[in-house]
This record gives C-alpha cells, structure tokens and sequence, in this order.
C-alpha cells in the first residue's frame, strides 16, 4: 500500500470509528501530507508518483522531525504536534497490519522551558490531550475519557469526581450532574453534549462490570471492581499528558484540569458569577485566580494601543 491510500483509510478510521471532527482530521491530514511532500523531495519521487510505505524509516523521521525545528523553524510545541499526529498514523497502520513496525518508536516530544505562566491547557493543547486519551489502545480508555472530559467540561475537584455514585448522573433532556462539594455543599452542574455521549458509552462499559464490596454505586471504577482512588486518576493525568507530548505533561494533574475548565470559560463568557457556581466557591474572591490572561491576550491588547 501506498503513502496516500494509507493516509485516506486513516482518515476514514478517524473520522467513522474514533469521531474525530473534521477539523482535527484537517490537521493530522496537513500534518502527514507535510511529511510525504518532505520525503518525496528528499527521494527524488515526483508528485503524481506513489510514495512506497515501506521505504519509510526512523531516519526519515528524524530528519523531517530536525528539518521543522532547524529549517522551518517550528517551535517544540508545533514539532511535539506533528509527531503525535506522526505517531498515531504509524500505529494505526500497525494494528492493521499494513506495516510491521511502527518508525516513529524511536522519538520523544521534545522539551520546552516552562514560565511562571499558571499551569492550565490551552485549547488546541487540550485538545491534542483528549485526542491522546480517545486514539489509545488502553483498556479503559472509555472510562479515562469519560474522567478526563468531566474535569475539562465540568471543572470538578478530583475529590469531587472520586465521590460520584451512578444516581448523581442524570442523562435525560436536561443532562446535569450532581456534585458534592466542599462543606458538604451540593450544586447541580450542567453537562456538556460531548460529554453526555462518552457517559453513554462509558455507563455501558460499566454496566459489564460487578463491583467488590459495597462499591456498587461508585460511578468509576478501578480495574480491581472498586472504587477509584485519588492515585490512579493522579497518574492517569500526567501518563495520558506524557502520551499526548505536551511539553510539561509533569506539572498536568487534575488540578490544573479544573484550572483549563475555569479558565477557558472565564475567557469565552467573562462571566464571573456563573463561574464561580460551577466551580462550587463559596466566595468570588477565589475565582478571580482563574481570570488571568495569556501572552497572547496581552499582546493583542497592548497592539491595541494607539500611536504616540
């Protein structure tokens, strides 16, 4: 098989069994045919030509990976991008048994100095993580993505999230969850429609599962049949951060999940008081952390500044 027929079997697969978007598929797609033009030049195979799998190697990849940090001057953050997009197409072709080793094994994300910027993900970084979590070939990852997509749509505390039993879930017309938080404080937090779909899924998984002790009604479970404990999903976080190649997957937690949620929908609605809800605060004061800028809020406000 060919480069290209490949390319168009994997985006078929993401598009009808993993349901992915078609602007993420755009993505992986720019970022493979960036890669095929690149080896068609270095091997001399003109355009309309069909570019052999098997005549791609690790080396290939290392020189391409090298060229988009020394010559096209990408950023880590954009090389780290493109090898994961790399990395799931040779995988993917793997499992199918279209190519008997997957080339890009041999390659880390690159590292990237960290600032004194609050630790949180930015969109296309949260992105690039749920897409990580949804591409893996983990056992549970029906049940990882259903937790990752609750801290990043809900803004739930870990603590929060580990307490979830199946009758705080309420998946009808007007899907909500009901959290208990702090102080034994219960709010009514709404559901995301992406969210709602991986909970449909995932509840089927869970329905196969019978729990030990007295954890029947423990929404998530660990893959002992009990309730989930801080560690895993501790862990889970920062091995899922790791996978995706974000730069500073060591600083990810669950923490700073919430801390993506808050902040992305502070940035969309500005809106402090209904924040402050969903989060669960009993006082506005400890919102107001999470209504920082970025760099590049600030840049294009200071651009703003008129002429002297």
């Amino acid at each position: 098989m060919n480069f290209d027929r490949a390319l168009d079997f994997f985006q078929k697969y993401l598009q009808t069994e993993l349901g992915y978007s078609l602007l993420t598929i755009r993505e992986y797609s720019s970022d493979l045919k960036l890669l095929a033009d690149y080896l068609r030049q270095k091997k001399n195979i003109k355009a309309q030509e069909p570019l052999p799998l098997n005549s791609i190697d690790k080396f290939d990849l290392g020189d391409f990976l090298a060229d988009l940090i020394l010559e096209r001057n990408n950023d880590p953050r954009t090389r780290n991008r493109k090898l994961f997009a790399l990395r799931s197409f040779f995988q993917f072709l793997v499992r199918q048994e279209i190519i008997s080793e997957d080339p890009t094994h041999a390659f880390r994300s690159s590292r990237i100095k960290t600032s004194s910027e609050p630790v949180y993900l930015r969109l296309e970084q949260a992105r690039i993580f749920i897409n990580a979590i949804a591409s893996s070939e983990q056992k549970t990852s029906i049940r990882d993505l259903a937790i990752m997509k609750l801290f990043l749509y809900g803004g739930l505390r870990l603590s929060e999230l580990i307490s979830l039993n199946l009758n705080d879930l309420r998946l009808d017309a007007d899907p909500t969850i009901r959290v208990i938080g702090k102080g034994n404080k219960e709010r009514q937090v709404p559901l995301h429609g992406e969210i709602v779909c991986t909970l449909r899924d995932y509840l089927q998984w869970r329905r196969k599962i019978k729990p030990k002790n007295d954890d029947d009604q423990a929404l998530f479970l660990s893959l002992r049949k009990q309730r989930i404990n801080p560690r895993t999903i501790q862990l889970m976080v920062k091995k899922y951060a790791r996978l995706a190649g974000l730069d500073n997957f060591g600083e990810i937690s669950p923490h700073k999940l919430r801390h993506t949620f808050a902040s992305l929908l502070y940035k969309e609605t500005k809106d402090l008081r209904v924040l402050q809800e969903l989060l669960g605060h009993s006082s506005v004061s400890t919102t107001q952390i999470y209504t920082h800028t970025d760099p590049e809020q600030r840049r294009k406000t200071v651009d703003k500044m008129p002429r002297f």
